[in-house]
């Protein structure tokens, strides 16, 4: 084994589980793509009730939570975020959208917080949002985002 491929492995271990959420299977992919080539560990779910019982019964550490905000079923992502804030207060959270639901006061914050990535992005822009936010950045938000 060659020492690049060494060093890639050490250095893998330092890079958090990200759980990355959305209702659209391509997104989801293309997410988690750009995210293990940097070296980072994903997980993913499809629905916020799918990212709730990975949360709850994680075999990992999840070190951050991306997720869509819009999703169909009887919790959207700014629900799921005040959920997983009311169990784990200190994680990182962060979101994505294609159309931020503007009367929604939530979104006002997690916009002003720089916490919103908005779709579609290039690999950099995803690459930079979430370096920014586990670079050391406010590791939790201002409010319980409910």
């Amino acid at each position: 084994m060659s020492v690049f491929w060494v060093q890639l492995m050490l250095s893998r271990d330092q890079y958090p589980n990200i759980l990355v959420v959305d209702d659209e299977p391509f997104i989801v992919r293309y997410v988690q793509q750009v995210l293990q080539r940097a070296n980072y560990r994903v997980l993913t779910a499809t629905n916020a009730e799918e990212a709730w019982s990975i949360f709850v019964y994680r075999r990992v550490k999840i070190g951050l939570l991306l997720t869509d905000i819009v999703m169909p079923g009887p919790m959207d992502g700014l629900e799921l975020a005040a959920k997983i804030r009311k169990t784990e207060p200190t994680l990182p959270i962060l979101f994505m959208t294609g159309g931020i639901p503007g009367s929604d006061p939530r979104s006002v914050e997690i916009t002003e917080e720089g916490l919103l990535l908005r779709k579609p992005f290039l690999p950099k822009q995803l690459l930079d949002f979430v370096g920014a936010r586990l670079g050391g950045v406010s590791h939790g938000s201002k409010s319980e985002l409910s």
